[in-house]
């Protein structure tokens, strides 16, 4: 049983020249009450979902989706022993020490951009969960997270975007944010040359974890109805003998650090790739990863935060960049991307990339790269060393709702890849964090 209070407040902003201008805020609460239950089935190992939610956190509440669970089960289940005589909530409402528009207004005045508009959007959420495990004891745990995304605009055409997300109490370094919104100004403003047919990728400035979210993390997301790819392939090379990948929900400030599954067990670190070796899935089984948005959406094993070991030698990604075999195209931010569990090919828009050429930087128009999943964790050419570990944050999406996801990576080489061109991307499992955006 999960009894969940959350609460959900945004805030939005503009700045034209000396003028700023806050918009109305958004602020929503609200109390649900969820019932997961595994049920074996005929293949030893797997577990079939069984799921009821309703509207309300109080007692009565817990015992209403204990009822509905028992009928979607086909037979009693023995819930929570809870009194049914009080509506008391069982979780209270979170509070907030600090609010969106506060954040947006103080990103407004620090901003300096002359000759361009602004618009900072922020929202913050604040979720206090019960976790009541059959047979155990239950737990309580309160999640904070938050999002800020800054639009850059020149007579109302997006120039520069930069977004940050974050998990826990403490606020981002917002001078950070700032740079990095100057530094893509700076690349916005360079030459443009037209994108070249095939390219490889050197991932930087955190754009390597959204790449790992799509091509590694999708791809070991393992379910009944859905198996992996690389189910079979326990043991096995499958990638780069560089690449060492956990999924650590527990990793400081990571966005989509928590505590504890949607069945109440504490979560831990999984290992997925060991120098290149299957060692791990995300896998529908009782101890596995369960997550989910909300009392809406039925849980799914679902991945945190990633998190990619950096080589052992800083000389290793210089070499391989000196025996590249096509143009390397640096990426400092990957926009939507999409995974085709049936087949494993991966879309990727490469939103703000250069190439160098001599002693210039040429900026690249927005584009799209296709390939095999696979393909592309065995085609890995180099890993960055630890000077280059980056973070990167987004919202995912799937049937379990929007999640909070993060990764923490260094730069990343790939092998060539070929260009789509740029066209509406696909749906997104990974979009980076806009939800306030109308």
């Amino acid at each position: 049983m999960t009894v969940r209070s959350h609460r959900f407040t945004a805030a939005a902003g503009t700045r034209s020249g000396a003028a700023v201008r806050l918009g109305p805020g958004r602020d929503r609460a609200e109390e649900t009450t969820a019932a997961l239950l595994l049920d074996e089935t005929a293949r030893p190992g797997e577990s079939a979902v069984r799921y009821a939610a309703v509207h309300g956190g109080a007692a009565h509440s817990v015992q209403e989706a204990v009822r509905l669970a028992s009928d979607r089960l086909g037979r009693p289940w023995q819930g929570p022993r809870i009194s049914a005589r009080t509506r008391t909530a069982l979780v209270t409402q979170p509070r907030m020490d600090r609010m969106p528009a506060e954040l947006v207004e103080e990103l407004l005045h620090q901003l300096s951009c002359p000759g361009f508009d602004i618009a900072v959007q922020a929202h913050m959420t604040a979720e206090q969960r019960l976790l009541i495990p059959t047979g155990t004891v239950p737990v309580r745990e309160i999640v904070h997270t938050g999002a800020v995304v800054i639009d850059v605009l020149k007579q109302g055409s997006l120039v520069a975007d930069v977004d940050l997300a974050w998990s826990g109490d403490v606020l981002p370094d917002i001078g950070s944010l700032c740079r990095r919104m100057e530094q893509a100004l700076q690349r916005a403003g360079a030459p443009q040359r037209p994108v070249p047919s095939r390219m490889q990728l050197l991932l930087l400035d955190g754009s390597a974890g959204a790449f790992l979210h799509e091509v590694c993390g999708h791809l070991l997301e393992s379910s009944r109805h859905r198996p992996s790819l690389l189910a079979r392939h326990h043991g096995r090379h499958v990638a780069h003998p560089q690449l060492s990948i956990d999924d650590d929900p527990h990793h400081g400030a990571g966005f989509g650090s928590h505590r504890y599954t949607m069945l109440g067990a504490a979560t831990r670190r999984r290992p997925l790739l060991t120098a290149g070796r299957l060692t791990g899935l995300l896998e529908d089984r009782p101890d596995g990863p369960w997550r989910a948005q909300d009392a809406r959406h039925i849980p799914q094993p679902r991945m945190s935060h990633l998190a990619l070991a950096p080589a052992a030698r800083d000389t290793d990604l210089d070499h391989a960049l000196g025996q590249a075999s096509a143009p390397v195209v640096r990426v400092h931010r990957l926009g939507v991307g999409s995974l085709d569990h049936r087949d494993g090919t991966v879309v990727l828009e490469v939103k703000d990339a250069a190439l160098l050429e001599g002693p210039r930087t040429r900026r690249l128009a927005p584009f799209r790269v296709t390939a095999e999943a696979r393909q592309l964790l065995l085609g890995i050419q180099a890993v960055g060393g630890a000077a280059t570990v980056a973070t990167w944050s987004a919202y995912c999406l799937a049937t379990s709702g929007r999640l909070p996801v993060g990764a923490s990576t260094p730069a990343l080489l790939t092998g060539p890849l070929s260009v789509l061109s740029h066209r509406a991307p696909l749906p997104s499992p990974a979009p980076r964090p806009k939800s306030t955006r109308t």
